[in-house]
């Protein structure tokens, strides 16, 4: 079971006929017959039965499955199973009560859980025997390294915290012990602390170190990333700093006590020079731009453990501040301003911080200068900033053109969210619309009418692609951070108090476009962080849908749902939002019809519903009609055209219409633009800028 659930995916579904999956599995016939046996309160019928031979099973009596095996990639499983080792079983020892047959109360499961191994004669026999199973040489201590109150500490089940931070035992590590040992005793400050089991040996039950008598061992340190910085730097100076009474004995060289691990491994020359990455930087500033050296930058800090990062930044920071200064220059024109080097480096500062908060790197692991306090009072979350820098004027523009653009059915949807966002009502639309019914464009007129407000408009899609259809949009699991694996119980990954969670708290709508073809457990996810976040300061957030926001979701019906590997259709469609405890609170908006309202406005119908395309005015010198044309309209082939491209339609109507010519196949002409209605010219007739079928 896992996550209580059969891990082998039973009960099956029934099957009237045996056939295959993709991946080589056989589906076996299971039949409905009505026939099921009774056992812990459940009906075992034919989908619980494991694939068997009746013959084997009573030849062997054991548990064996059979599986027909048809593609190749299906032997791997086999060699696994054949070369996976030696038999395992789990067993559990419990107590009994003296005097009756029940079992105990407290019974401590997890210390009484015993893996066990299967051992054949050959085993057994070789250990009745004494003979050593296996040896191990040279004898090894491995050697803990932290930096000072930073140890790991044991607990117990019923230990209390404050009887952990009274006892001076825990505090006592093999590393703080070295350096009492190097003060007691003359004869230790002779070897380093990775060299000391050889002559030392560790006591676990007294914590400290004793003189060996016989025997050695070796001593190995514990590995350490070089992103950890100063734990690794530490590391480096244990291999070779000998008779160390504390921590600022590692750091003194020459009889200077250095500030830092790193400039004491520096001084002492085990760091390399940073030659070569100032000449990469140099011959990168000869052609890249300022935010793309800040991004090099910050890749070199990351990944090429610079020496000493702050003289590489105070010879380079100019050559990373040019937009910047360019920026300011713009924002207070016509004024001549000038910033001062404290205002750049400060807003370099900002930027640099911001790249690094991405790869969840704090800018204080590192020697830089620290920001001017002075500058910038209070925190500053960039997450917000980003979403209120936008030009207002430019928004407030464009979203009154595009309004006047929207139909009936988009602007009765405008209104119910913009009402809702506006009124601070709590509320959770869908917007179901076919592929080109002015879904994105409606998307965009909301978000730049709220920006233009300075309203936080979060838009997300379920793919990439999706996603670059809307201003400043991204995938959901990149904004919200939702775990790729995911269950019923599963949280976005947003700690209460971090920068996220405040913008989500300040956050007046989301927009998720796409849908539907995102799991149900991805919006619960959702839903269930934002409760969590919002209700730190509302309460009542706790029992509404979202936390409260103001959510809208699009999709198309008729499109892909939720692509879940293996899955029945039943498993797909559960995974779908309409099997979600949310849909009870949606509110499904007006289905979008774009070419519904543009055959309406026109008066032209598409075919298959009853209706035909008008006929238009056609004449020729003479009061003859062409004879192609008196049984038969000419558009009449690409009724059915227009009806799947309602886009081909607005193009014929502006003028970039089809040519029809004399008993040839239509072709296009997109610079021929006649007067009003349909003229015959040398070579067929054109489509004018009036359509003649709309007129």
């Amino acid at each position: 079971m896992r996550k209580g659930r059969c891990s082998k995916f039973y009960p099956k579904e029934f099957q009237d006929e045996t056939n295959f999956t993709d991946n080589g599995f056989t589906q076996y016939r299971r039949r409905d017959t009505n026939i099921y046996i009774r056992r812990d309160n459940c009906n075992l019928d034919n989908r619980w039965v494991v694939p068997h031979n009746l013959q084997l099973l009573k030849k062997y009596q054991a548990h064996i499955n059979v599986e027909y095996v048809n593609k190749s990639k299906m032997l791997k499983y086999l060699c696994k199973y054949v070369n996976k080792g030696q038999d395992r079983a789990k067993a559990i020892f419990e107590y009994l009560k003296t005097n009756e047959d029940e079992q105990t109360k407290d019974i401590d499961e997890i210390k009484e859980y015993l893996d066990c191994r299967y051992i054949c004669e050959q085993d057994a026999i070789w250990r009745l025997l004494g003979f050593n199973i296996h040896y191990h040489w040279p004898p090894v201590e491995r050697l803990p390294v932290h930096l000072p109150f930073m140890n790991i500490v044991k607990l117990q089940k019923n230990d209390k915290l404050k009887a952990i931070l009274a006892d001076p035992n825990n505090q006592k590590t093999m590393l703080t012990e070295w350096f009492e040992a190097n003060k007691n005793y003359q004869e230790a400050r002779n070897l380093t602390y990775c060299d000391f089991p050889l002559q030392w040996k560790w006591s676990t039950k007294n914590k400290k170190w004793v003189k060996r008598k016989h025997g050695f061992k070796i001593g190995r340190l514990y590995y350490v990333n070089p992103t950890e910085e100063e734990r690794f730097y530490l590391r480096m100076l244990l291999m070779i700093v000998k008779g160390a009474t504390s921590y600022e004995d590692i750091r003194t060289y020459n009889g200077i006590i250095y500030q830092s691990f790193k400039e004491a491994c520096t001084a002492r020359g085990l760091l390399t020079d940073d030659n070569e990455w100032y000449n990469a930087f140099n011959e990168a500033a000869n052609w890249a731009t300022a935010s793309q050296l800040r991004y090099l930058f910050v890749t070199m800090l990351l990944f090429c453990n610079l020496k000493d990062e702050r003289k590489f930044y105070n010879k380079n920071w100019r050559k990373m501040v040019d937009d910047i200064e360019n920026t300011l220059l713009i924002k207070h024109h016509p004024i001549k301003y000038y910033a001062t080097e404290t205002k750049l480096q400060d807003l370099l500062h900002m930027e640099l911080e911001k790249i690094l908060s991405k790869n969840g790197i704090s800018i204080n692991s590192y020697n830089l200068p620290q920001r001017n306090t002075q500058c910038f009072i209070g925190k500053n979350n960039h997450f917000i900033e980003e979403e209120l820098t936008y030009d207002t004027d430019y928004l407030e523009e464009q979203a009154n053109k595009m309004y006047f653009q929207l139909n009936e059915d988009q602007k009765h949807a405008f209104h119910e969210i913009i009402n809702c966002v506006l009124c601070n009502i709590p509320k959770f639309f869908f917007l179901s619309g076919h592929g080109g019914t002015g879904k994105t464009f409606l998307w965009n007129t909301i978000i730049s009418y709220l920006r233009a407000r300075r309203k936080i408009v979060l838009t997300v899609a379920s793919s990439g692609v999706a996603s670059l259809l809307l201003p400043n949009g991204r995938t959901a699991h990149s904004r919200f951070t939702i775990p790729l694996e995911i269950d019923e119980l599963s949280l976005c990954d947003i700690k209460r108090g971090t920068k996220l969670a405040e913008l989500l708290m300040q956050t007046n709508l989301i927009i998720w476009d796409e849908a539907l073809m995102t799991n149900r457990q991805c919006f619960e996810a959702l839903d269930r962080s934002l409760k969590d976040i919002i209700s730190e300061t509302d309460p009542k957030a706790s029992n509404m849908p979202f936390g409260g926001k103001v959510v809208v979701l699009g999709g198309d019906p008729k499109q892909i749902l939720p692509v879940i590997e293996n899955a029945s259709k039943t498993q797909i469609i559960n995974a779908s939002i309409f099997k979600s405890y949310l849909w009870d609170d949606v509110k499904i908006l007006k289905r979008l019809r774009l070419l519904a309202q543009m055959a309406k406005a026109s008066g032209w119908h598409p075919p298959g519903r009853g209706f035909e395309p008008r006929r238009g005015r056609i004449s020729r010198p003479g009061g003859q009609k062409p004879p192609s044309l008196c049984s038969r309209s000419p558009w009449a082939g690409w009724s059915d055209t227009w009806a799947v491209y309602p886009d081909l339609a607005v193009r014929c109507r502006l003028g970039a219409g089809p040519t029809l010519g004399s008993g040839g196949p239509a072709r296009w002409n997109s610079a021929a633009r006649p007067k009003a209605g349909m003229s015959r010219g040398s070579g067929g007739f054109s489509a004018g800028s009036n359509w003649p079928l709309l007129k």
